[in-house]
């Protein structure tokens, strides 16, 4: 699905198109930036994982983000939330060439006051136990575990133990 661009002081977030394809598979298959996501390495990418790229734009079930620098359009990250039964599951990556710079939280506190306004009442993230700068952030936030669970990285048989983070969108206005 689209929606309106959302914006921070120094970023964009706006909906996937076709054009982003190629740099959300590069980000999301390099080894380092997505190591502990569940999207295959760049040699494991076969036509299956390249069949959900097809409808992604308009994919009816989620929103699918980029995340660029206002002022220079250069793009900084992914970020994808799917309707939940109160609220919504999310997912992000930051750029590895712009780690410690605080986008992560920038996107996150962007989406949150964006999902909180749209009627969301908690937001859930699934996080590998080893992804310690996700974790942190995401514990700084407010996200508390609820569930132990694993995950395998497609076309491998890596498997990472994980936790299912939540937050109560009605935290943050207590924070």
């Amino acid at each position: 699905m689209k929606l309106e661009n959302i914006e921070t002081k120094r970023l964009l977030l706006r909906s996937y198109c076709d054009d982003d394809r190629d740099y959300c598979l590069s980000l999301w298959s390099d080894k380092e930036n997505g190591k502990y996501l569940s999207d295959p390495i760049s040699e494991n990418i076969d036509e299956r994982y390249l069949g959900y790229f097809e409808n992604m734009a308009d994919d009816p079930e989620g929103y699918y983000l980029v995340c660029e620098f206002k002022e220079t359009h250069v793009v900084c990250g992914t970020f994808c939330m799917f309707a939940s039964e109160d609220g919504y599951d999310i997912g992000y990556c930051v750029d590895k060439a712009y780690w410690q710079q605080g986008i992560g939280s920038e996107m996150m506190q962007a989406t949150l006051t964006w999902m909180k306004g749209h009627g969301a009442a908690s937001v859930t993230c699934e996080v590998a136990d080893d992804n310690i700068a996700s974790m942190a952030l995401l514990e700084k936030i407010g996200f508390v575990p609820i569930r132990k669970t694993k995950f395998r990285k497609w076309g491998e048989d890596t498997w990472f133990d994980s936790h299912i983070m939540k937050l109560d969108l009605d935290a943050l206005e207590r924070r």
